[in-house]
């Protein structure tokens, strides 16, 4: 028997707003029925993991040890960094290399730590 990832799960003060933003990032709305206050707001994008965001009273204190990768659908990966920046995204390192390989890594709007890779028609020879 083997399992399937069913949630990637966020923790924050304000679920919604943090759903908000990685909306925006994934091009997935909330889901319908979540509101603002709600302790648990969900993003069920059509194929992969939910997006699972829940109230908790303390903050973020030091780096995760699991992190979402993001490998944009079109387009780029230096044109998706500067999108998810203009959405509230911060940088926290840049691994980019000079031959066009690497990776950026951001952070959501409460500190979770995230990076973007090359996309597809990037990594072709």
């Amino acid at each position: 028997m083997a399992s399937f990832i069913r949630n990637v799960a966020f923790d924050c003060a304000d679920p919604y707003a943090l759903a908000e933003f990685w909306s925006g990032v994934v091009g997935h709305p909330v889901h319908p029925q979540c509101r603002p206050g709600d302790d648990e707001v969900v993003i069920e994008p059509p194929a992969g993991p939910r997006l699972f965001f829940q109230a908790v009273p303390e903050p973020k204190v030091v780096k995760n040890r699991v992190h979402v990768c993001l490998q944009p659908a079109a387009g780029g990966r230096d044109a998706e960094v500067e999108r998810l920046l203009g959405l509230g995204a911060t940088p926290l390192a840049d691994h980019r290399t000079g031959d066009g390989g690497g990776w950026v890594v951001l952070r959501d709007p409460v500190g979770n730590e995230f990076c973007v890779t090359r996309g597809e028609a990037e990594r072709q020879p």
